[in-house]
């Protein structure tokens, strides 16, 4: 499951909507207030963070059950034929493996779009945690006078004192306890990439 968060983007926003461009910054000569969150942690620390883990766990364990019926139903087809085979001719011998062919295709195909839709439902989840952070990070960063937030993984050393990381968790927590995770099925993601395409 992917869990990165787009801090940058968010950040820039933050500094945007506040009007503390770097150049505003620079023109006033005034130093800079930075502080420093560890958004991995905040989203793995985090209740929505947790529910959206938790959720994804959960419905790929439900994706490989219900595949696995239909492989191990597939793969007995594909015994019996190995077992048949002499007793047939080559005409419907043919015409047998190409059929079990052709399930095992259409059959891992529809996993593939189960997991690709159970994927972009957890980006989608992680969209709504992206945004319940911006509001979060203006607020602190307003109420610090801060003219710069960063995120913990482009920083080297230091910075321990100027860390929001458990405010942001509490505030986070607060305001969003849970997201519910939607995989998208077949006919969603073809409307997805039709959208998508159109843009």
């Amino acid at each position: 499951m992917s869990s990165k968060l787009s801090v940058k983007r968010i950040a820039m926003s933050v500094a945007l909507a506040l009007g503390l461009s770097f150049s505003a910054v620079a023109a006033q000569a005034a130093p800079a207030v930075i502080l420093v969150v560890d958004t991995q942690a905040v989203f793995a620390q985090s209740k929505a963070g947790q529910s959206i883990r938790t959720q994804y766990e959960e419905q790929a364990k439900k994706i490989m059950a219900d595949g696995k019926k239909t492989d191990d139903a597939l793969q007995a087809d594909a015994k019996k034929l190995q077992e048949e085979r002499a007793l047939l001719s080559q005409d419907d011998l043919q015409k047998r493996f190409q059929s079990l062919q052709q399930r095992t295709g259409e059959f891992q195909q529809s996993i593939q779009i189960k997991q690709q839709g159970l994927q972009v439902g957890v980006q989608r989840a992680e969209a709504q945690v992206e945004a319940a952070l911006r509001p979060i990070f203006a607020e602190i960063m307003k109420e610090k006078g801060a003219t710069l937030l960063l995120d913990q993984a482009v920083v080297l050393a230091g910075g321990a004192d100027l860390d929001i990381s458990a405010e942001v968790l509490k505030r986070l927590d607060a305001k969003l306890a849970r997201v519910e995770v939607k995989a998208l099925t077949k006919e969603e993601m073809e409307a997805a990439q039709k959208a998508a395409a159109g843009r």
